[in-house]
C-alpha cells in the first residue's frame, strides 16, 4: 500500500468530494474499457465520503478531506520535512489516493495517471507518504 497526498491551498475554484469524483471520472474514462468501475463508500466511524477506482485485480481510493486532520498533517509536513515549501502552511485542504499493494507491477502505470491528475492541479503540494518526500511543491 503507498499513499500521496495533495495538499491545496484555498482558491477561488475550491474542490469538493464531488468535483473530485467528476474529474477522476473524466480523466481515467479511457479506462473503462479495461474494466475500470468508479464506485463510493464511506467510511463507517467518520461518514466521510470516498471514491474507489476498481481494476479487475487492482483499486484505490481517493479522498477530499479538510479539517483538524489535514491541519495538523501539514504542521508535521513543515516541521520534519526537508525543503518543504513554506506555501503548505497555507493549505487548508488536501486529495489522498490510497493504492493497493502492486507486488507484480502491474498497475506502475494506473499509479503514475493518478499522479499525473495531482500534479495538473495548479499550487498543489504533493507529499508521498511512505517516502515522506515532497513530489511536486509550488
Amino acid at each position: 500500500m503507498s499513499v500521496i497526498h495533495a495538499y491545496l491551498a484555498k482558491s477561488s475554484d475550491p474542490y469538493s468530494h464531488e468535483r473530485l469524483a467528476s474529474e477522476l471520472s473524466a480523466y481515467f474514462d479511457f479506462e473503462t474499457k479495461n474494466g475500470l468501475e468508479i464506485g463510493a463508500s464511506a467510511n463507517p466511524f467518520t461518514k466521510q465520503k470516498y471514491l474507489i477506482l476498481r481494476w479487475p485485480g487492482w483499486n484505490f481510493t481517493a479522498h477530499f478531506e479538510t479539517g483538524s486532520n489535514v491541519a495538523a498533517d501539514v504542521n508535521y509536513i513543515a516541521s520534519t520535512i526537508k525543503d518543504c515549501p513554506p506555501e503548505i502552511t497555507d493549505c487548508t485542504e488536501r486529495i489522498r489516493f490510497v493504492f493497493s499493494p502492486d507486488e507484480g507491477r502491474e498497475f506502475t502505470n494506473h499509479i503514475i495517471w493518478a499522479i499525473d491528475y495531482l500534479a495538473e492541479i495548479p499550487s498543489a503540494i504533493i507529499f508521498d507518504e511512505s517516502q515522506k518526500t515532497i513530489v511536486r511543491g509550488w
